[in-house]
């Protein structure tokens, strides 16, 4: 019964799909001859237009008869075009004029409101004294924005140097030496450029020899207006024996008219102790009382500078001394580093001639001073007659007698001066023990700043 059904079920599926296949090939069949139907119709209704062939002459008549036709209706119509044109031109004239009027007060507004503050503001900060100026002035403006700008333009610290017991090394009972400040480009070295090199820097004669005997009676102080980056390459190459304790650049200088100026008084140190070796005074122009100026050293080629060996007494005067600075700068005003070395090794020389003068006169020189009378030495003719007669030549072997200055000798000789000039010499000698201590003092911090950078340079080249 199963497989009965089974067989029924197949019969029945073949007779359906034999069906199809039938109905679909009697369809495609009916399409295809609907199709050819159609086309033959369409071929029947519309019969094939041969294009005629013209002639050249031919062609010519019906482009002369297009012309004529055209003239026609343009002659037709050209009254009515001339009236239309014209009133569309009036009306069109009209409507592009009207924004153009408006595009011209436009621009104008811009540049009455743009330009106008631009041109007041340009005027006030070009001169102080013209109106625009004053009113700002007037109203708070000028000191908001130099306040504002204050901060930007002051140096990064209001203490650029720490304090002089805080440095490494350095004894506290040790006193604070003067401060020497010197500028890098045109005074200590000299930089050119070149398209093969490019920048090269020549250190100026005479400057190695000059640090080291700095760095024995001051602080220096290396203070420059270029950047960082830039410039403390080159102070590396140039100061190796370590005798440049400090290094100030762009950022710790304050900006004023363009120019990066040197602020002495952010320096944290007296500035009546403080020495400037630049060749710009602008650079220096908050404290100009401190200032040498020296003459730019631009020209690497030029050997014969002698200029840091000349000014060197000078300073080392100023230093062993304890000169105040600005009181000692204001005998030389006006003068270069060159000026006050000739005029210091002048005054040198001519008190040396007074010196010898002096010793040559001796005490004879007191005698045409008031009072002094009894101390002026007489001459020989007025010399008194010796009260003993001069002692016989005794004989040769003869024994002397031994007395009490053969047992003593000499003994100590004790300077015996009173007065004033015993006041100044005793002054003068303590001066110089003192200044002898604190020479010992600050060697000694030297020496151990060169065992430190030495030890440091060994150990580097260990590791490497």
């Amino acid at each position: 019964m199963y497989r009965f059904g089974i067989a029924t079920i197949k019969s029945t599926t073949k007779k359906q799909s034999n069906r199809c296949n039938v109905v679909s090939t009697a369809a495609t069949r009916s399409i295809k001859q609907q199709s050819q139907q159609q086309q033959q119709r369409c071929f029947s209704s519309s019969p094939l237009i041969l294009r005629k062939t013209v002639s050249p002459s031919e062609r010519a008549a019906l482009r002369a008869a297009r012309k004529e036709k055209a003239a026609r209706v343009l002659q037709s119509v050209g009254g009515n075009a001339s009236k239309e044109g014209a009133a569309a031109a009036a009306t069109s004239s009209a409507s592009a004029a009207s924004p153009m009027v408006k595009f011209d007060v436009t621009r104008l507004t811009w540049y009455i409101g743009l330009g106008l503050p631009t041109l007041l503001i340009g005027w006030g900060i070009y001169d102080d004294e013209s109106p625009p100026a004053k009113f700002a002035d007037m109203i708070g403006l000028k000191g908001l924005i130099g306040s504002i700008t204050e901060e930007y333009a002051r140096p990064m610290n209001n203490k650029l140097l720490p304090d002089w017991n805080q440095i490494p090394n350095v004894p506290p009972d040790m006193p604070c030496p003067h401060t020497l400040v010197l500028d890098l480009e045109n005074t200590l070295v000299s930089a050119t450029w070149d398209r093969k090199h490019g920048w090269r820097h020549a250190k100026r004669p005479g400057v190695d020899k000059f640090l080291q005997e700095m760095a024995q009676y001051y602080e220096i102080v290396l203070y420059s207006p270029s950047i960082e980056g830039v410039a403390q390459p080159v102070v590396v190459s140039l100061d190796k024996q370590g005798c440049i304790l400090h290094q100030l650049y762009r950022e710790s200088t304050y900006y004023m008219n363009g120019v990066h100026v040197k602020d002495l008084n952010s320096l944290n140190r007296n500035t009546n102790r403080i020495i400037v070796l630049d060749d710009s005074p602008e650079e220096v122009q908050l404290n100009p009382e401190n200032l040498i100026r020296v003459k730019p050293y631009d020209d690497p080629n030029n050997r014969d500078d002698d200029t840091l060996s000349r000014i060197t007494p000078f300073l080392i005067e100023c230093a062993t001394e304890n000169y105040d600075v600005p009181t000692v700068l204001r005998q030389f005003k006006g003068m270069d580093a060159d000026g006050i070395a000739d005029e210091h090794e002048r005054r040198i020389a001519s008190y040396k001639a007074e010196r010898e003068a002096m010793s040559m006169r001796g005490l004879g020189s007191l005698s045409s001073r008031k009072g002094f009378g009894a101390l002026s030495i007489r001459k020989r003719g007025d010399l008194p007659a010796p009260e003993l007669p001069p002692e016989a030549p005794k004989p040769a072997g003869a024994i002397q007698p031994i007395t009490s200055k053969d047992l003593v000798k000499d003994g100590p000789q004790i300077e015996q001066q009173h007065g004033v000039v015993g006041w100044l010499s005793k002054r003068q000698k303590e001066n110089a023990e003192e200044q002898m201590r604190k020479m010992e003092k600050w060697n000694e911090v030297m020496m151990k700043r060169q065992q430190e950078k030495k030890e440091k340079e060994m150990q580097q080249t260990g590791s490497v």
